[in-house]
């Protein structure tokens, strides 16, 4: 599997062959293409830029701490943090923690900074809920920040772009 980036296209961006009663926001898109992957997330935005989102973290307050233990039944964050280092991983599980440690940190802030992107990269996504089985492949294309166009490349597993929607274009250009 290896790691990957998420590609969050937005309401309103047009994409080549896709069906015009779905939102392409619908999907979960992934791409390996944009620097190494390494689990980052961008937006492919209606004005054609490419946003990278950056995250600021802070250490939790004891009330969110507090609050944290309580969701998962503990009286405090102590009690909390040493029923995680001390159960086994089905304990945790069944007691519904999963298998991370307590974050002692939460998100302070989400900015979505412009990635000014220049070169192209390939974005894949599928959903059952608008298209059974169909995997689509696109190329986004860039100069100097600015999206030219996105390209249909066909289904990933080595359909062809004549296979879907025959009668659209494989190409949408940006201006």
């Amino acid at each position: 599997m290896g790691l990957y980036d998420d590609v969050l296209v937005a309401d309103g961006v047009r994409l080549p062959r896709f069906p015009a009663d779905a939102s392409p926001s619908d999907i979960e898109w992934q791409t390996k293409d944009i620097g190494r992957p390494a689990m980052q997330a961008y937006k492919l935005t209606t004005d054609g830029r490419l946003l990278r989102r950056e995250r600021e973290f802070r250490e939790k307050t004891p009330e969110e701490k507090q609050t944290a233990a309580a969701d998962h039944g503990f009286d405090s964050w102590e009690a909390y943090v040493s029923f995680c280092e001390d159960a086994t991983p089905d304990e945790r599980i069944q007691r519904g923690i999963g298998l991370r440690a307590p974050d002692p940190q939460t998100l302070d802030e989400e900015l979505w900074l412009d990635h000014n992107m220049h070169g192209s990269f390939e974005f894949h996504g599928r959903s059952d809920d608008i298209e059974d089985e169909f995997y689509w492949s696109y190329e986004a294309r860039f100069t100097r920040g600015a999206l030219d166009a996105i390209v249909f490349l066909g289904e990933r597993g080595g359909g062809h772009p004549d296979d879907y929607r025959p009668d659209a274009p494989v190409r949408v250009e940006f201006s």
